[in-house]
């Protein structure tokens, strides 16, 4: 890699490039670009992105700071921090993919840097750089932050949190201010999804007492903090009690009840599978790093008194993997805040790791990224996942550097070979953002009749439709069943296949004028056109 030599320019010197004083500025700046590539390159289109991002555009529209809505109904699925950053973005650069993704790109911007100098001052140079590569070269990671959901920002705060509390236990409890930051944070966390910040950041703090030599009492008297509950409360409770008394308590109890009771005890939307499943969204999120952490965490065993942060690191991942493992609906996301921790863990690991002890990780890395972006291309898996025929053969680069990893391997350049295996996934992602993303993305049925309904008075719907239709078309869009409304001719309806025949039954006259498949969902979306000799259906 690139280094200086003592009184001599820079050139290819060996491995210390991260101990030189230009290098965090192009790391971090190598960061940034990494955020925010082709967060403009695809529509807002997925489920959960659509439904959040559409939220934001009404509460921006309708000037509401309380009560979040989707398509004219209450949304009682998160808080409202996220739809706050969201209008911020819509007022910045409009309502669009980037408005709607700024801040998420920001937050995982945020979260990175902060990894990066928060393992510098503990650990050092190389402990800071391995761990900030952890999370670029995390497709999943990228991917979370590449969506406009509350996700990014749980994450961040939850992550702020924990090392608040670390600077707090670390300097012997004395500097309150860390207390009283990491009070702050969590509340932030609170609001963006929810007491789960709550249960998690509890629940590790809580076995850190039981483990720690000093009585558990002891560790209570210091977090038990009146100042630290009040800025807790004055953060997060506000717009809770707003909510409740606008809504007179409903949207209080659907949130707690149905949307956090009810998904912890059992599977919602079809997001179920057992317990194991847990342990391979957060082995498979974290790929290439996971590769480090076995021998990572056998270290922390080892060690008589480990570090206080990779002490809180492992069990803020075991509490959270531990955590949704009983829960009844499982999502990758869910176990997405592990992922700056597992980062910590691995650059202290490879921090004073010899070279040759990155043989195993290295031969793990390179292998994945040659074989993943060849099988892309296999006929059978474009038959199962017909959305990704027709990706470029730029994906072939990924497999290029994870074949000559596995060369360098050959030589014994085990610390090489990690660097460009890693290398080779962050280019993965990168060809995702900008080449198979925007190709699949014109796939998708909102896209492809967006000639039909971008320039009509109104759309309206008939029982379920594809909830991006809101945010792409920016208004709301009607029930057909309602009576208070009557579509003119030419208007269309919105619907999906499994409803037509009920549609005709109800006496709508309309005939079709697209069909598309939904992507990934298994659906397929029908627009209508009100026959044009009708004038109204209700008359």
């Amino acid at each position: 890699m690139f280094g200086t030599v003592k009184r001599g320019p820079v050139f290819f010197v060996g491995m210390n490039f991260y101990e030189q004083k230009w290098f965090p500025y192009l790391f971090i700046l190598t960061g940034l670009f990494v955020h925010f590539m082709g967060i403009e390159a695809y529509s807002i289109y997925i489920l959960d992105e659509a439904k959040n991002a559409a939220a934001a555009m009404e509460m921006y529209q309708n000037r509401e700071w309380v009560l979040p809505t989707f398509n004219g109904l209450p949304r009682y699925d998160k808080p409202p921090l996220h739809y706050h950053l969201f209008i911020i973005g819509y007022e910045i650069f409009g309502i669009n993919a980037i408005g709607a993704r700024f801040f998420s790109a920001m937050a995982g911007f945020i979260c990175f840097v902060l990894v990066y100098i928060y393992s510098n001052k503990l650990f050092g140079r190389k402990a800071a750089f391995y761990a900030g590569l952890a999370l670029l070269s995390s497709i999943h990671w990228q991917l979370q932050f590449h969506l406009a959901v509350p996700d990014p920002f749980l994450i961040t705060f939850l992550f702020l949190t924990i090392i608040s509390y670390e600077r707090y236990v670390s300097t012997l409890f004395k500097t309150r201010y860390y207390l009283y930051a990491a009070a702050l944070f969590l509340a932030f966390a609170t609001l963006s999804k929810g007491p789960v910040a709550v249960v998690l950041i509890g629940l590790t703090v809580f076995f850190y007492m039981v483990l720690d030599k000093r009585p558990i009492g002891f560790h209570i008297k210091q977090v038990v903090n009146f100042k630290a509950l009040l800025i807790y409360c004055i953060i997060s409770l506000p717009w809770y009690v707003l909510i409740s008394i606008q809504t007179k308590g409903v949207w209080l109890k659907e949130f707690i009840f149905h949307h956090n009771l009810n998904r912890f005890s059992s599977a919602m939307e079809g997001h179920g599978g057992g317990a194991l499943l847990t342990l391979i969204f957060v082995a498979v999120g974290f790929i290439p790093g996971i590769a480090a952490l076995i021998p990572a965490i056998i270290k922390v065993f080892k060690l008589q008194k480990p570090p206080v942060i990779i002490v809180l690191a492992l069990l803020f991942t075991t509490v959270t993997i531990a955590f949704f493992m009983v829960s009844g609906t499982k999502l990758p996301n869910y176990t997405a805040p592990v992922y700056p921790f597992l980062a910590l863990m691995v650059g202290w690991y490879f921090a004073n790791l010899s070279p040759g002890k990155f043989k195993a990780p290295s031969i793990f890395a390179c292998l994945l990224i040659f074989i993943i972006p060849l099988t892309l291309f296999l006929p059978q898996l474009k038959h199962v996942i017909p959305e990704i025929n027709g990706l470029s053969i730029w994906f072939f680069i990924p497999s290029i550097l994870g074949c000559i990893g596995l060369f360098l391997c050959l030589y014994k350049k085990y610390e090489k070979s990690w660097l460009l295996g890693c290398l080779g996934y962050i280019c993965f992602t990168g060809l995702l953002f900008y080449d198979a993303l925007p190709n699949i993305d014109t796939k998708n049925p909102v896209f492809q009749s967006n000639n039909l309904w971008v320039n009509n008075n109104q759309l309206y719907y008939f029982r379920a439709f594809n909830p991006a239709f809101v945010f792409n078309s920016k208004q709301r869009i009607l029930s057909i069943e309602d009576p208070k409304y009557a579509p003119k001719a030419g208007d269309l309806i919105i619907t999906n296949n499994k409803n037509l025949n009920e549609l005709e039954e109800i006496g709508i006259k309309a005939s079709k004028v697209f069909e598309g498949e939904d992507l990934f969902e298994g659906s397929v979306t029908v627009i209508m056109r009100v026959y044009e000799e009708e004038l109204s259906i209700r008359q």
